[in-house]
């Protein structure tokens, strides 16, 4: 595991690097319509509110999810979630092509990371999807995100959630 994390950091630093040119655009919360949110399986407890939230101010939630080899998948899983099960990737640790493709097809105007630190299977696939503003977690690997908001291994998700909101409300673009 330690080549494989090794080995997806320098694919996502190649990919950062040339495509340090990715037009990003501001979204608000109000503009917004459609959200990709994203988020580890053992996280789901926390991050399923958060996604509540958006449903709640009328938004189109896409989500996917990785999933761990030691996981069992539980059987209420929504089937329209994409699913990234760490038992399916190649040797060197990347996603399949198809489901690189899949998820570079998912829709948003936002896209909201709520992985943690380490899930460098979700920030490599998250480079691969179009959407034009990206928000997420302070982390190691520069410019994943147009908004970065830090966010301690202790902190709760839901507040870290409650601070995307306030600046997708509150900054303006011009």
């Amino acid at each position: 595991m330690i080549f494989q994390s090794y080995f997806i950091r320098k694919k996502i630093r190649t990919i950062v690097k040339n495509t340090s040119a990715r037009k990003s655009r501001f979204c608000t919360l109000s503009e917004a319509k459609t959200f990709l949110v994203i988020f580890n399986i053992k996280d789901k407890d926390e991050a399923l509110p958060c996604v509540e939230q958006l449903k709640k101010l009328e938004k189109d939630v896409n989500i996917s999810v990785f999933i761990p080899k030691k996981m069992k998948v539980a059987e209420e899983m929504d089937p329209s979630w994409i699913q990234i099960k760490e038992d399916e990737l190649a040797s060197n640790g990347l996603p399949a092509p198809d489901l690189c493709r899949q998820f570079k097809d998912i829709p948003a105007d936002i896209l909201i990371d709520l992985t943690r630190a380490g899930d460098y299977i979700m920030h490599y696939l998250l480079l691969t999807n179009p959407t034009s503003f990206k928000v997420g977690n302070k982390s190691s690997l520069r410019n994943l995100f147009d908004l970065t908001i830090p966010m301690g291994e202790g902190d709760k998700m839901a507040l870290f959630f409650q601070h995307i909101l306030y600046y997708l409300q509150t900054i303006r673009s011009k």
